[in-house]
């Protein structure tokens, strides 16, 4: 999806998988039990099967060899520092909501940048410096 087409990076933030926590250590009846101070019952106990012969899997290896345009290194776009000055409290708001959406001030700015540029006349080819 283009940069142009998401709502916004905070949008990103939102729809963020939530982490696998995993299943439970115990029982709700076990803990409740740990809680009140009462002993649990003892837990089921699950039989054990033998282990049967397993044949022994190897693993197949690949050997493959990149392109040399492969192991290059990306090349980042270049930035250009800029100074600006903005209202005191316009400043806290973009702290505040870049913080919470774990982002930069920064990829904030750049993003309202790129998606209001368009919307203001151009100057012609022949114009632009």
């Amino acid at each position: 999806m283009s940069e142009r087409d998401r709502p916004s990076l905070t949008g990103l933030a939102i729809k963020r998988p939530l982490p696998d926590r995993g299943k439970p250590l115990s029982s709700m009846g076990e803990a409740e039990a740990a809680l009140l101070g009462e002993t649990p019952p003892p837990p089921p106990v699950k039989p054990v099967a033998p282990i049967a012969s397993q044949p022994t899997i190897q693993p197949t290896i690949q050997q493959q060899v990149l392109s040399p345009t492969l192991l290059k290194a990306k090349r980042k776009p270049i930035k250009i520092a800029w100074t600006f000055k903005i209202p005191h409290d316009l400043h806290q708001e973009l702290s505040a909501v870049a913080s919470h959406n774990g982002l930069t001030m920064s990829d904030i700015v750049i993003e309202a940048i790129q998606f209001h540029l368009p919307n203001f006349p151009h100057p012609r080819k022949s114009e632009s410096v």
